[in-house]
């Protein structure tokens, strides 16, 4: 917890290595700069390994005014255009920054949380972190019981599926870099990853959230789940109250019918999960084999070899083209706040 809530300070000397160096950089190659080869006020973290290797290395020892040519060869295997060319970066350091970790202690306790003792914080944070891991061990339960279940749909899944879920992968990392403010072609360049690259390792599990999604829509379908007005007026309540938004702005930026796909997603993984076993894994256990029990509806025992309601709700699916599975609605209400 002292390591979330270190802040940095300025700190007149030289860089080192786990410090944070704010600096200006322009790359060159043969005197003329190239695409995503520049920033300003960058925020770079020395011996992260963030930049191109063998940048941070040579900005360690610079202090704030300086100013340097950091020479870099880049790697063979990095983008087509700069792959083993030699380049020249520019850079210009602004401020050397340090890590000023803060003292264990119940003055540490009261400054970031609601408790008097750090003592009464520790306790706190073992409670949530042995919720954490039942919750981690449930989700794992889940995924493998669902898993089991998409792998019974045999029709080939169509390509264009595949490719439309592995694009909205690379677009949601696209999105998470420039948030944490990053330009996205800067860091492709820093990086050496293409695009290209970035949809062919997507591409596998865009697979597997296809079939996934496609065994969801079967078991839906066969178990004819339906949620009422009632079931989504209450979760719109939920999720006001869980992320402190306006029961208003929930509902004008998620619409009831994204609310009805999530819901009947989560009542067809706890229909799979709910007939599967009798005893889920706890969070020590997470790898023992669950008892079995006898179905009490007519959804898969996914981990049997008999060809129950679900298994044939997800050959059901075979040959269909079904809609990939919307975005998170919680994720969507994150956004809205």
């Amino acid at each position: 917890m002292a390591d979330r809530n270190t802040r940095l300070v300025s700190a007149d000397r030289e860089a080192k290595n786990g410090d944070v160096a704010v600096i200006d950089f322009e790359g060159f190659l043969g005197g003329k700069p190239f695409d995503g080869g520049k920033g300003e006020n960058h925020s770079l973290e020395l011996g992260s390994g963030s930049f191109v290797p063998g940048f941070e290395e040579q900005v360690v020892g610079m202090k704030a005014g300086d100013e340097k040519d950091i020479n870099i060869t880049f790697p063979a295997d990095y983008a087509p255009e700069l792959a083993g060319k030699d380049v020249v970066f520019k850079v210009k350091l602004h401020e050397v920054k340090e890590k000023d970790v803060p003292a264990m202690d119940d003055e540490f306790a009261k400054d970031v949380s609601e408790f008097d003792t750090l003592e009464d914080l520790k306790a706190d944070i073992e409670k949530k972190i042995a919720d954490e891991r039942e919750q981690a061990a449930q989700q794992a339960f889940e995924d493998k019981r669902m898993q089991q279940v998409a792998e019974n749909i045999t029709a080939d899944v169509p390509d264009a599926m595949v490719e439309s879920q592995a694009r909205r992968f690379v677009d949601n990392f696209k999105n998470q870099i420039q948030q944490q403010g990053i330009p996205y072609e800067q860091y492709m360049q820093m990086t050496g990853i293409t695009e290209g690259k970035l949809l062919e390792d997507a591409k596998e599990p865009a697979l597997r959230q296809v079939r996934m999604d496609l065994a969801l829509a079967a078991i839906i379908k066969e178990e004819k789940i339906e949620i009422s007005d009632e079931d989504v007026e209450a979760e719109y309540n939920t999720m006001a109250g869980q992320y402190g938004i306006e029961l208003e702005n929930i509902k004008k930026y998620l619409p009831a019918e994204q609310i009805k796909d999530q819901l009947s997603s989560r009542k067809a993984i706890d229909l799979v999960r709910d007939s599967a076993v009798a005893v889920e894994p706890k969070a020590a256990e997470a790898e023992e084999k669950p008892a079995k029990k006898p179905a009490a509806k007519k959804t898969a025992k996914a981990a049997e070899g008999e060809e129950k309601p679900a298994k044939k709700a997800a050959k059901a699916a075979d040959g269909e083209e079904k809609p990939a599975k919307k975005p998170s609605a919680k994720k969507t209400a994150k956004k809205a706040e």
